[in-house]
């Protein structure tokens, strides 16, 4: 009976997390060396499109800790075909402390902070295929202190 018991808790945890979202088609992150990003460190997330028809919501996922100096982060988006060429490329800023009261946003353990931030709600691929998406930091300071990860997530807006 006990075996039953640790069998049935075993096979219940493996589907329990087995379980993903299907309207997440990527999701991936890069840890920095030592809790900095250079500017000339680019980061590269590959990708696949196999639906053509539907929009999709791009997100940024930042880990980052109170060492950060600025409560902002400004970056560029460059979205890059199968053959590296540009398709398109975004500036786009995010506040990653509240500016008044300094707290900081997303969820915290200790020093550390994990971010979502929504990129794009509406992202349309023409073509499908494969995808590369470079996160580039675009701050004045050549190397940022205090982040520790950049990611990205893309999910399907499965209802249209």
């Amino acid at each position: 009976m006990k075996l039953f018991v640790h069998v049935l808790l075993l096979l219940s945890g493996s589907i329990l997390f087995s379980c993903t979202d299907p309207a997440i088609i990527a999701e991936s992150k890069i840890d920095t060396p030592d809790n900095y990003w250079a500017q000339k460190a680019s980061m590269d997330f590959p990708f696949e499109i196999t639906d053509t028809q539907s929009t999709y919501k791009v997100f940024y996922q930042i880990r980052y800790d109170n060492d950060y100096p600025y409560y902002n982060l400004w970056v560029n988006r460059i979205l890059l075909d199968e053959k590296g060429n540009t398709i398109s490329k975004k500036l786009q800023g995010m506040d990653l402390f509240h500016a008044a009261s300094g707290e900081p946003y997303g969820a915290g353990f200790g020093n550390y902070f994990d971010y979502k931030i929504l990129s794009d709600s509406t992202h349309r691929f023409l073509k499908a295929g494969k995808y590369t998406l470079r996160i580039e930091q675009n701050m004045r300071t050549d190397t940022l202190k205090g982040i520790s990860s950049v990611g990205i997530e893309i999910m399907q807006n499965l209802k249209q």
